[in-house]
């Protein structure tokens, strides 16, 4: 009987074992390396929880692995959960979780042809699938594009020049010893000045197409700075002769109502009804383009500003609302 119990209790541990084992004893850990543009489908290497797949690209060495972390199903169908990071990972963003749906087939959207520092001009596949709007990738690649400091211009869009497409505004390049700049200071996850189509500014509700005017706001010192036009004459619907460019001392002054702000390039300085206030980032010019820190201005007018930042936490990404008045 003795036997008989001891038998029953190696039975167990073993079915025990086992079942926490079906992660990690068999699950597949796969490498591949694939050239720019290839298509790949992740379901020839991810099947079961616990199944790995790093992904090389071999045109920047870059890297990608997908941890399955769950098998499920929901209203879309049969998807993998999976835990995606990225190597160099420049923005220091924690690994996200996304569901590829099944079946998971990339599909070609398009192509991008751009000049590369050293290499010269380079046409690539632009792919997407169908949980992913086709302009949303488009406009993750261009700006993926847009803050690579190699990369020296855009050129095409499916070979039409870039500047006769919709995205004319990615061809508006900073100059490259800024970009240079920029890219080094990605080290120490301190660079946000890199200009980003992914921030979302609505005032009363309605959204800010600040790309009409051929720039991106950015993050600079913990303020967002945005072109001042786009805020003054698309968010806040002011008249030219109420937001006035003096290009003899490069001020620009913004008039409602009773309410007057002036503001100089490169200066804290900055006058509310002519009583002085400190900035903690001084108006600035690039691409030819005056660029104001937005909270400062839209709370000197009468405004509410409240800052959504994206929930992925990813940098470059985030929602500004703007109300009152």
């Amino acid at each position: 009987m003795c036997m008989f119990k001891k038998l029953i209790y190696f039975v167990i541990t073993v079915v025990l074992i086992f079942s926490l084992l079906q992660i990690s004893a068999f699950a597949k850990d796969t490498t591949i390396t694939i050239k720019p543009g290839q298509v790949f489908n992740i379901f020839d290497y991810l099947k079961d929880v616990g199944d790995k797949l790093t992904v090389i690209y071999s045109g920047n060495n870059s890297k990608t692995t997908y941890k399955v972390l769950e098998k499920g199903a929901d209203e879309k169908g049969n998807y993998l959960l999976c835990e995606v990071t990225y190597e160099p990972n420049w923005d220091n963003d924690p690994p996200s979780r996304q569901k590829y749906y099944i079946p998971y087939v990339p599909h070609k959207i398009g192509t991008v042809t751009y000049t590369k520092k050293n290499v010269g001009q380079v046409t690539e596949d632009m792919l997407s699938n169908k949980y992913v709007s086709d302009d949303i990738q488009t406009l993750g690649y261009l700006e993926g594009l847009y803050t690579d400091a190699s990369v020296l211009s855009i050129d095409k869009i499916n070979g039409t020049p870039i500047k006769s497409t919709q995205y004319w505004y990615f061809a508006n390049f900073l100059p490259q010893s800024e970009r240079e700049y920029l890219a080094s200071r990605f080290i120490d996850g301190t660079a946000f000045e890199w200009p980003s189509i992914f921030y979302t500014i609505n005032v009363n509700g309605k959204q800010i197409h600040y790309e009409q005017y051929g720039a991106m706001p950015y993050i600079k010192n913990g303020r967002m700075m945005i072109p001042y036009r786009a805020l003054f004459e698309l968010g806040f619907g002011l008249p030219e002769n109420q937001v006035i460019w003096n290009d003899k001392d490069y001020s620009v002054t913004v008039i409602k109502g009773d309410t007057t702000i002036k503001l100089k390039i490169g200066n804290k300085t900055a006058y509310i009804n002519g009583k002085p206030y400190t900035l903690d980032t001084a108006p600035e010019l690039k691409l030819d383009r005056t660029f104001v820190p937005l909270r400062f201005v839209s709370e000197g007018l009468g405004y509410k500003v409240e800052w959504i930042p994206d929930p992925g936490q990813r940098a470059g990404w985030g929602t500004v609302n703007i109300t009152g008045n």
